[in-house]
């Protein structure tokens, strides 16, 4: 079961007269047609279920630049298409198989203004040849979600419930009955989400539904000023963000350049210092390695210490006392004279 819907945009018109709003069911083909020369184009989301959806913000979903198209959110992923003619301006976002949780407010923007402004809904309906149907139970604060096939649109086959992607089973205040229907006795903030209906014998066929307290449409037309606000001051962020990032690159490369330098100057310093002080070492050494011997004792042929070298110099210098005469006094020494003068000792 697949329909279209082709949402047609008249460009740059005030919101209160371009905001457009439609309610289609779930599978429902939808274009999203905007018309904007000036690039980057993009598309952003605000969920209407953000429990159900599991966002509470808006989402840049698709986006058109000098470097491409990309879409930016997982859940649309494999379901948002470009048509139309870009290089005229003609830009058309084709959303498909389109679920309740995807309800919303989408809006098209340029750098700086917001073209246009889209309130999508989608209600129950039949999803995968499921679907869900939402009955009241006695007591207005309950209700009923019940599930079967939309080819027999009997309840009598067997379905596998889940809530926010966990089984049904033990929840309080939920019962499940033979007929495959939830009943919840009292809805608070603790039953909102993802409510979502599975054949037992074939998962494939499968449908969700958005259990949603606070959807009201008077909210939801707040909500598209308040969004077309947001986009803008949100395109003008980026817009300063690239600018900024397109500043920070060359300047990290400037940076990473000059620690470089600053790195390899100051190893060439280290070296040369090193060097320096390697080279004076060596002339120290050579130095003090010109008179190291020690002195010898004349008698004992020994090595002497600081001390004892002392000591014999002064010996030998008391012992090297000239005794000779005067030229009038000297005369020929006799042998037994000089004997005597031979035998001083040296001690």
């Amino acid at each position: 079961m697949r329909t279209l819907l082709a949402l047609t945009v008249l460009p740059w018109l005030a919101l209160s007269s371009s905001t457009n709003k439609f309610i289609v069911q779930p599978e429902t083909e939808v274009v999203f047609n905007c018309n904007v020369t000036a690039l980057s184009v993009t598309w952003l989301w605000f969920p209407k279920h953000s429990k159900c959806a599991r966002e509470n913000a808006m989402k840049i979903i698709y986006t058109i630049d000098k470097q491409g198209n990309k879409t930016s959110v997982e859940r649309f992923k494999k379901r948002l298409t470009l048509r139309g003619d870009p290089t005229a301006g003609k830009h058309a976002l084709v959303l498909s198989d389109s679920v309740m949780s995807d309800s919303g407010i989408y809006s098209c923007s340029d750098t700086k203004t917001t073209v246009q402004c889209y309130e999508l809904e989608i209600i129950e309906g039949c999803y995968r040849n499921v679907q869900i149907e939402i009955r009241s139970v006695a007591g207005a604060e309950g209700v009923a979600l019940a599930c079967f096939s939309c080819a027999d649109k009997k309840q009598t086959e067997a379905f596998n419930w889940t809530f926010n992607e966990k089984p049904v089973s033990g929840l309080p205040g939920v019962t499940l009955t033979r007929s495959s229907t939830i009943i919840i006795k009292k809805v608070t903030a603790e039953d909102e989400g993802k409510w979502t209906c599975a054949s037992a014998d074939n998962p494939s066929q499968f449908s969700e539904y958005c259990l949603d307290l606070k959807s009201k449409r008077q909210q939801r037309r707040q909500d598209c000023q308040k969004v077309t606000t947001q986009a803008t001051e949100l395109n003008k962020n980026d817009s300063e963000n690239d600018g900024k990032d397109r500043l920070i690159y060359p300047l990290t490369a400037v940076v990473v350049v000059v620690l470089a330098l600053i790195v390899m100057a100051s190893a060439w310093l280290y070296r040369r210092k090193r060097s320096r002080r390697l080279e004076q070492k060596l002339t120290d050494n050579s130095a003090a390695n010109r008179d190291v011997s020690p002195r010898v004792s004349a008698g004992t042929g020994q090595a002497m210490t600081g001390t004892a070298a002392q000591q014999e110099e002064d010996k030998v210098q008391y012992a090297a006392i000239n005794h000779s005469r005067t030229k009038r006094q000297q005369r020929p020494l006799s042998v037994e004279e000089s004997t005597i003068y031979s035998a001083v000792k040296i001690k």
